[in-house]
């Protein structure tokens, strides 16, 4: 009788450790996801505002070289210039999700679960 005690006592420890250990995974899982999604959040926004400011600069240079230009200056090329920018500044944020945010929530992922990392190769 004694001994059914204890191993019933070491059975409900050992699942209650596996309980917290689950649940300490679950909080890193949380913390990683949010972290990177914070950080993701920020390189995209800082990346769009570098492009987008630099588009607005070369607009605005273009626009004083075109009126020259119907004046009979040179200065479309600065236009041409804006509009790549623009271009640019739309496929990123476009992509957004698979140049950055992606990358980065796997790469913390990795970070906090170094286990986990082939973890969906084996569950195919």
């Amino acid at each position: 009788m004694k001994e059914s005690i204890s191993e019933e006592l070491n059975e409900t420890r050992a699942e209650i450790e596996e309980y917290i250990n689950a649940r300490v995974d679950l909080v890193r899982l949380h913390t990683a996801e949010n972290l990177s999604r914070f950080f993701s959040g920020l390189i995209v926004k800082l990346v769009v505002f570098f492009l987008i400011f630099f588009a607005f600069l070369f607009v605005s240079l273009a626009a004083a070289y075109w009126i020259d230009q119907i004046t009979g200056q040179q200065g479309s090329g600065f236009l041409f210039l804006a509009g790549f920018y623009f271009f640019c500044a739309l496929l990123f944020w476009l992509l957004r999700r698979e140049l950055v945010e992606k990358p980065i929530i796997k790469s913390f992922i990795q970070l906090f679960f170094p286990v986990y990392l082939n973890y969906d190769e084996t569950k195919k």
